[in-house]
């Protein structure tokens, strides 16, 4: 099996993350002698918080007012994570890397520097409708809160959508898969789309 590049995206509720995991988890079990690079955004940047440096606190700051981090640290930190533990020969799934231009730029000049030219997207399509009742029904707090909600759609719009685009215009074949069914049928969608197993199954 050649090495995969796979980002996802998709609005809050569309569970992105849980597909991103079953698909890591089918490429391990498929191709064990590959490996598997998934840098987790929100792990980085959490560990980089509680780093104690001033950028850290800076950064720190600025996450719990609820603004936008700077591009250049979720940058800075899949640089250091790559440079850590990728070679050019494991499958990479991006979640939560690409969240603006820029950083989807980024990434894809780290997957050309390692020659990779076969890079996909995959876009899991919900309506709003049916995403803010997956994120009610998780029961958490902040999750429920109407203006929290449509905040999170708003921004997805905003800086995410483009995010996606610019990987397109960079070369990127995107996949649009419904995220309205279940998670065993969108998991067999998104297998069925990378070509990991025939259409149909």
């Amino acid at each position: 099996m050649a090495p995969l590049t796979v980002a996802f995206f998709g609005i809050s509720g569309s569970g992105k993350g849980t597909q991103a995991e079953l698909l890591e988890k089918f490429l391990r079990e498929k191709d064990p002698s590959r490996g598997m690079v998934r840098p987790e955004m929100g792990n980085l940047l959490r560990a980089f918080m509680q780093s104690g440096t001033s950028l850290a606190e800076h950064t720190n700051r600025i996450v719990s007012s609820g603004q936008l981090v700077p591009s250049f640290i979720p940058i800075h930190l899949l640089t250091i994570e790559l440079n850590r533990s990728f070679d050019g020969t494991q499958h990479v799934i991006l979640d939560g890397t690409c969240r603006r231009p820029d950083q989807s730029r980024a990434a894809d000049d780290m997957m050309r520097l390692w020659d990779r030219t076969d890079l996909r997207v995959i876009s899991l399509t919900l309506t709003p409708e049916s995403a803010k009742a997956r994120l009610v029904a998780r029961g958490r707090h902040d999750d429920a809160k109407d203006e929290a909600i449509a905040n999170r759609f708003a921004w997805y719009e905003e800086h995410v959508v483009p995010s996606m685009k610019e990987l397109g215009a960079l070369g990127w074949t995107i996949h649009e898969i419904d995220g309205e069914p279940d998670i065993p049928t969108i998991h067999r969608s998104i297998l069925s789309a990378l070509g990991l197993v025939p259409k149909g199954i």
